[in-house]
């Protein structure tokens, strides 16, 4: 297994990039973060692009940062997430000399959810506090720290807007490194995913052909698997779910203050 050299990240390692639709959510969000504010993280936004590893190979070419944050343009980053997430991966540095990609919120290869974030959808945190770093084998992607490798693209033909974040966390598995959810919070301003068709089952059935030696792998909303009740389950339960009001559902720096993730 190769490692790489335990070097110590400092904020000047990071970048942001973020795939934009919408730039009224993007000023509302993830532009308004402190960090991305005051320009300590500097964000490259990419638009128009054909799916989200077109847009994240994009980003990537345009910056020689070491460590690349890809976020939602519906996150907010709590004040202070800057310095808690190098922190935090200093010290995961540590024991885990092998880390390739980390995130707020994965899976763990037995199905338990890992993670702390507020759903504004749901109106709740998601996971809980205090946990210590877990090994996951899948990332809900509103968050992902990669700890980039010379070459490394995002597949390509990968369909659509999901589960390249299962399919992050697989391909740093399989170069023999490991994956990481990390206790750092952050605000999902988001509305409900009302259907589970189209893109997201393109993107289900090619992840699950690509990865079909590693079967079952479990994601945030069901299981790769090759059994075909697991995506229709996922499907039906999503039929009962309504998309409500406008896209903004809430000041998600207010939402921050109220959950404890910053300072008034």
């Amino acid at each position: 297994m190769r490692q790489a050299p335990n070097l110590a990240l400092k904020s000047e390692d990071f970048c942001l990039i973020v795939a934009v639709d919408n730039d009224e959510i993007l000023g509302e969000c993830l532009r308004r973060s402190p960090d991305v504010a005051s320009g300590a993280l500097p964000i490259t936004e990419i638009r128009g692009a054909s799916n989200m590893a077109d847009a994240y190979n994009q980003g990537l070419a345009k910056t020689a940062r070491g460590i690349c944050v890809f976020a939602y343009q519906d996150v907010y980053l709590p004040q202070g997430w800057l310095e808690r997430a190098v922190a935090a991966l200093n010290a995961l540095s540590e024991s885990a000399l092998d880390w390739m990609v980390a995130g707020p919120y994965g899976v763990r290869p037995n199905g338990e959810h890992v993670g702390r974030v507020w759903d504004v959808t749901m109106g709740k945190e998601l996971g809980s506090s205090g946990f210590a770093p877990a090994q996951v084998g899948s990332f809900d992607e509103l968050v992902l720290i990669l700890r980039r490798e010379p070459g490394f693209q995002f597949d390509p033909d990968l369909p659509h807007f999901h589960l390249y974040g299962t399919d992050l966390a697989q391909s740093a598995i399989a170069a023999g490194r490991t994956a990481w959810a990390l206790e750092l919070p952050v605000v999902h301003n988001n509305r409900p995913i009302v259907s589970l068709g189209g893109g997201y089952r393109d993107a289900y059935h090619y992840a699950r052909k690509k990865w079909r030696d590693k079967l079952p792998i479990h994601t945030s909303i069901c299981a790769l698997s090759n059994n075909p009740l697991a995506l229709w389950r996922a499907r039906w339960r999503r039929r009962k779910v309504k998309s409500r009001g406008p896209y903004l559902q809430a000041d998600a720096r207010d939402i921050a203050r109220q959950a404890g993730y910053e300072e008034p």
